[in-house]
């Protein structure tokens, strides 16, 4: 029995692909989500709060 496709969505800050977890599927949170690591989400923090 073969896997479905993961769902990808480009990154916010880096614009690299990633994949939806289990526990964004679980709790319906895949929309929700805008980057693909803590990092990108702390520099894009950083980034809106220079401008």
């Amino acid at each position: 029995m073969s896997r479905p496709p993961l769902r990808e969505k480009p990154c916010a800050f880096c614009g690299r692909p990633f994949s939806d977890r289990k526990r964004w599927n679980g709790r319906d949170q895949w929309d929700d989500v805008k980057y693909c690591s803590r990092g990108c989400r702390a520099k894009a923090a950083a980034a809106r709060r220079r401008a």
